[in-house]
């Protein structure tokens, strides 16, 4: 036997009660702070393995530098430096096996493994930080590398046949920063998070006699 609706008068279906109302409001809410979190902790997670990633590449080439006794670049290919532009920073490591004498030179390298593609949603930064050089800011290197030997332009780190950090040339050490956001005409734009618009962001400091990467976050 199937009850019967309740009516109200006039014909009308029973209404939601406050109760119902301040429920239904509350399960929102709860889904939409939920929604915000994952969103959020996906940035990070980006940001964090990005950093991760960073961080294996210089240990890479520092190594291969000491074991190859020769010079190891670590180029940052922002978008548009590559023929291929898809919007994504690489890294590419490249073995050099005679150092130009004047840094103005372009570099003859051989391209030691394919182009690393950093995730979506992070962007190397320029900028320094507690006055250490940033090589996103210097100069760029010119480098000649597979069958195209027409020169091409990156920001870079060098490794000597020491482990130590050749360029940019300096005696301090310097910094790499990595943020969530993209890239905007090429150029990298970090989100901005809150009223103070703070950047999310981690730093690798890079030692120059010794060339290993630590964290400087804070």
């Amino acid at each position: 036997m199937i009850s019967p609706q309740k009516w109200l008068p006039g014909g009308g279906r029973r209404a939601f009660s406050l109760i119902e109302i301040v429920v239904a409001i509350a399960v929102i809410v709860i889904l939409l702070v939920a929604g915000v979190g994952m969103l959020g902790g996906t940035g990070a997670q980006a940001r964090r393995s990005g950093a991760d990633t960073l961080t294996g590449m210089i240990e890479q080439a520092r190594t291969a530098a000491i074991t190859g006794r020769c010079h190891v670049v670590l180029a940052v290919a922002e978008p548009g430096d590559l023929p291929a532009n898809d919007g994504r920073v690489r890294l590419g490591l490249f073995k050099v096996e005679t150092w130009p004498d004047n840094s103005t030179e372009p570099i003859n390298a051989v391209l030691m493994r394919r182009w690393r593609i950093l995730e979506n949603g992070v962007v190397l930064l320029g900028g320094s930080f507690e006055s250490l050089e940033n090589p996103l800011d210097g100069s760029e290197l010119l480098i000649k590398y597979g069958k195209n030997q027409t020169p091409l332009g990156f920001h870079a780190i060098a490794f000597n046949p020491r482990g130590g950090l050749h360029h940019p040339a300096g005696s301090a050490p310097v910094v790499m920063r990595i943020a969530e956001g993209g890239y905007r005409n090429g150029k990298a734009t970090p989100n901005l998070r809150g009223d103070s618009r703070v950047i999310s962001e981690n730093r690798l400091k890079i030692g120059r006699v010794t060339a290993r990467p630590y964290r400087i976050d804070g």
